[in-house]
């Protein structure tokens, strides 16, 4: 895939320090990721010079078990989840106008311990098909998890069913068709973004990104402890900042989480 968009990554050995980054990652995981991980994570393998940040596949079904691999990008084993978090929010602006500055701050933990939340999460969805849709009596009928995690929200998979009043926000770069934005519109952006139940900009790409992403920063903020923020600044000065978890509408999806943290 990375060969036919003239991209060649390489395979990068972990050193003994980045092999601990990963185990204390994989050991600060909540219970039922790490249960579900334990059981369809068949591994995991890292990339210089990979594009993104990770790929989630799966790559096999042993025994009607689905099984996944985990494609990360080495260099997140050297960035704060502040860095990487500001370097993947810029990617949603162009550069042509360098007074303004958009920056996330969500603390000085390994932005691995963001990353493989957020993989993890596609992996339980995946593996026990929380967000589905079934076929009943010959007709489609989404599962209860995915009626109560989209209604008012999500029309389907990448349609969003809720009423966005400011149409940029819908032309971010992570939606069908979307490009990099003007700086100068993050605060119109943001500002559109908190009358939605998204928790970033990512969670608009699709229904299994927003779970993913909402799921995140939720562990993050609320059991990790961490901050979660976007700051826009011109020539220095802050003129808008946004927490998403303090959106009414974002918090009132934080009760559908509680499977994820209930016990075996």
């Amino acid at each position: 895939m990375f060969r036919d968009a003239g991209i060649s990554p390489t395979e990068h050995m972990l050193t003994n320090e980045e092999k601990r980054i990963v185990v204390k990652a994989f050991a600060a995981l909540p219970p039922m990721h790490q249960r579900v991980l334990k059981q369809h994570l068949k591994s995991i393998s890292f990339l210089d010079n990979m594009p993104n940040t990770a790929l989630t596949s799966c790559i096999v079904k042993e025994d009607s078990v689905n099984l996944y691999h985990i494609t990360f990008r080495a260099g997140v084993l050297h960035q704060t989840i502040s860095e990487w978090a500001t370097e993947k929010e810029r990617s949603c602006f162009t550069r042509n106008d360098t007074s303004y500055n958009i920056s996330i701050e969500a603390g000085l933990l390994n932005a691995i311990t963001y990353v493989l939340l957020h993989e993890g999460t596609h992996v339980i969805d995946g593996s026990v098909q929380l967000i589905s849709i079934d076929s009943i009596a010959g007709s489609s009928k989404p599962n209860a998890f995915t009626t109560a995690f989209s209604k008012g929200i999500w029309g389907n998979i990448n349609i969003i069913g809720w009423t966005v009043k400011d149409s940029t926000l819908l032309s971010n770069r992570f939606r069908p068709g979307g490009q990099p934005l003007p700086p100068s519109e993050a605060n119109h952006v943001y500002k559109a973004l908190g009358t939605t139940p998204f928790v970033s900009l990512y969670a608009t790409a699709s229904w299994h990104e927003d779970l993913a992403e909402l799921f995140t920063i939720y562990h993050l903020t609320t059991f990790l402890h961490q901050p979660f923020k976007v700051i826009v600044r011109k020539n220095s000065e802050e003129i808008f900042r946004y927490e998403p978890m303090k959106n009414p509408a974002v918090a009132e999806r934080k009760k559908l989480l509680a499977c994820f943290y209930d016990p075996a």
